[in-house]
């Protein structure tokens, strides 16, 4: 799909060559990503909207970001490389807490893959911490605990600190 990308503009390329391409549509990484690192992007009674956004606009601009709501999922993509900007502005301009969960999915569907999580607080140190690179996914919302919670208790039913779980392919 044509999700923050190039496609429609290669497309419209080709034609001023009277080329005509064949487009196949797909599955965008807004949605798949998150899944295959256990993160559902709604979640009954969790999560009943999805926003969906870059994380470099024209001119390598900041996108502008929707304000936060505690039953909404964001899903970030290329915005790894600002991730430390990205979570200040989720809290200072569209007021989400610190404690909002979030997770980056990297290199989605490959042997390599990695689901990385934390919160808006802690997860550019985690990230940092892990060496987290593109391609990635982020997910912000509480849908990130919703298929994670096991793994974030600990033997006696407590819930660890959510920070740093990371989980492979």
């Amino acid at each position: 799909p044509f999700v923050f990308g190039r496609g429609g503009e290669e497309v419209l390329r080709f034609r001023e060559y009277g080329v005509e391409s064949t487009v196949i549509p797909g599955v965008s990484a807004a949605f798949s990503a998150p899944l295959l690192g256990s993160i559902p992007v709604t979640h009954r009674g969790i999560s009943n909207q999805v926003v969906m956004c870059t994380g470099y606009g024209k001119d390598n601009t900041s996108p502008d970001l929707i304000q936060y709501h505690p039953e909404q999922t964001v899903v970030f993509l290329m915005a790894v490389g600002r991730l430390r900007v990205l979570c200040d502005r989720l809290k200072t301009l569209a007021g989400y807490p610190g404690h909002t969960a979030v997770g980056i999915v990297e290199r989605a569907g490959c042997p390599d893959q990695r689901t990385v999580v934390g919160t808006i607080d802690t997860i550019a140190d985690v990230a940092e911490e892990h060496d987290v690179r593109p391609p990635s996914t982020i997910v912000v919302g509480e849908v990130v605990r919703a298929l994670l919670a096991d793994a974030m208790e600990s033997g006696d039913g407590v819930e660890k600190e959510f920070a740093g779980l990371v989980t492979s392919c």
